[in-house]
């Protein structure tokens, strides 16, 4: 499935909630039940710079596709956060890398989190799309 089409997914399943407040407790929800990363990805390596509350985020290149995986301390940030990942992973990184998501906005989340949220999603968007860069276009010798 490709990222736009996993992306429709999940707008289709949160969109019937009739508003921005039971939209976000579903992806509370959701994400209580993934898995949180094991301390080793927890390390200072792969936290996500620039973001007030602490993001994590542990990626790889798996037979050509990117795996993603990300963690936060607040538990708001680490659902946004951590359906992102969720949204990029097992994909190309030609698609990571041109894929935008919109599920924020046409959930009508992005209106009303806070800075802070918004910056770490941002925040976690470009490392996502850093990683699938580099992927890419790996660093010369």
């Amino acid at each position: 499935m490709t990222t736009a089409a996993r992306e429709a997914c999940l707008i289709a399943d949160l969109a019937f909630l009739p508003s921005w407040q039971e939209r976000l407790e579903e992806l509370l929800r959701r994400d209580r039940r993934r898995p949180g990363l094991n301390p080793a990805d927890r390390a200072e390596a792969h936290r996500v710079p620039g973001c007030l509350s602490r993001v994590w985020l542990a990626a790889e290149l798996s037979e050509g596709r990117c795996r993603f995986r990300a963690d936060a301390e607040a538990p708001a940030v680490r659902a946004l956060v951590a359906t992102l990942a969720a949204l990029y992973d097992d994909a190309p990184p030609s698609e990571v890398a041109a894929h935008e998501p919109t599920f924020l906005t046409a959930l009508e989340l992005d209106k009303h989190l806070t800075g802070t949220r918004r910056e770490a999603f941002a925040k976690t968007r470009d490392a996502i799309r850093a990683f699938a860069s580099t992927a890419l276009c790996p660093p010369g010798p």
